[in-house]
């Protein structure tokens, strides 16, 4: 439905997730530290003003307020304190949380937080239109340096690429005995997850691997369509009426975990043969996270048009690598785009809201009751 869709897990089927040692996602905070948000309380729907091509900011404010886990911990744990320039977007972001979730008014002004964003990121300063995939993109990042436990404020990413690349389970250890030691926010906790990287050299037959991880995953659908047409699971890439053909979620995780082959000007170094290599290259979900945040990518200026087509409820359970944790989601929240492109339009957002468990729409400071979103 839209070009941004966070996912979170079913939680009648969560289960307490322990350490990395049994191949698991590691929680930071002690257990029972973040209570659950209050669901008798009286139902507030509250909008955010738009302050000048701000439907991009709002659309993501309302999917980030919307995650159960990352409100409670700001209303909860969070201590504010407005003279902690260190914190300067966390700090906005509870105050913009504050309102939506204690506010007195039907919406409120964020003009705080707006401008705390100009000032940390020149590219939202000002009335330009942006995307709110950019938006989140930012936000997660420089929450989770802000929120970071660790001393080690400046590792964002990690991977193995200077480890002995040739044994699984030496690169995989040594991965997460770095992320462990660097990564201890909400953000990382959970929204991160591992991706697993495989090339296989033609020439020397070994396996190099590698860990990396992410917070979001982003789908071209425009090669997936392409994907599945080059594996005859379509007939044309244009139908009849001259639309394109729809794509599901399978489609796109299956384009994802492909495997490609690396030749010509694609050719990949062996650290075996010492040279450039021909190679076989593929990715796969290793660990997944608590909150999945999917981009559905139509590409330059968003001109690719097609429908995609989604359940509420999600098994990824095909597509990890590890099979013992949980892979059940369920969808609680949607941004969708309606105009030619990201640098113009509008932004909305639909959210399921806790309290009720009713769908809404969140159009700046109007929010209306809907049904759900079609599958």
């Amino acid at each position: 439905m839209g070009c941004e869709s966070p996912i979170r897990k079913d939680k009648t089927k969560l289960k307490k997730i322990k350490s990395f040692d049994d191949r698991e996602k590691i929680e930071f905070y002690e257990k029972g530290t973040i209570k659950p948000l209050d669901r008798k309380q009286t139902l507030k729907l509250i909008g955010l003003e738009n302050i000048g091509a701000t439907c991009y900011m709002n659309a993501a404010l309302q999917c980030l307020s919307n995650t159960d886990k990352l409100t409670s911990y700001f209303l909860h744990r969070f201590k504010y304190d407005k003279n902690d320039d260190s914190k300067k977007i966390s700090n906005n972001l509870y105050i913009v949380l504050y309102h939506l979730w204690k506010g007195e008014k039907n919406y409120y002004k964020p003009s705080k937080f707006k401008k705390a964003l100009s000032e940390e990121n020149p590219l939202f300063s000002g009335v330009n239109a942006n995307d709110s995939k950019d938006l989140l993109n930012f936000l997660l990042e420089r929450l989770h340096l802000e929120l970071n436990k660790s001393s080690n404020q400046n590792i964002t990413q990690i991977n193995a690429q200077n480890l002995n690349q040739s044994n699984e389970e030496v690169v995989k250890q040594n991965f997460f005995k770095a992320f462990k030691k660097n990564h201890k926010s909400i953000i990382s906790d959970l929204f991160y997850f591992t991706i697993e990287t495989k090339s296989i050299c033609y020439g020397c037959q070994c396996i190099k691997y590698n860990f990396q991880i992410n917070y979001f995953l982003e789908f071209p659908l425009e090669q997936v369509n392409y994907y599945r047409y080059q594996n005859a699971k379509i007939k044309s890439l244009v139908n009849l009426d001259g639309s394109n053909p729809d794509v599901n979620l399978d489609d796109c995780f299956e384009y994802y975990q492909k495997l490609d082959k690396m030749t010509g000007q694609n050719q990949m170094y062996c650290n075996f043969c010492n040279h450039l290599c021909d190679s076989i290259y593929g990715t796969s979900l290793y660990i997944l996270p608590e909150i999945l945040i999917i981009n559905l990518n139509r590409g330059k200026n968003a001109v690719y048009k097609c429908n995609v087509r989604f359940q509420e409820k999600l098994n990824l359970s095909k597509y990890v690598t590890i099979k013992s944790i949980n892979t059940n989601y369920i969808l609680y929240a949607v941004i969708c785009h309606i105009g030619p492109s990201s640098m113009s339009g509008h932004f909305v957002a639909y959210c399921r809201n806790r309290i009720d468990d009713k769908w809404y729409l969140y159009n700046d400071s109007i929010v209306a009751l809907c049904k759900k979103p079609k599958e």
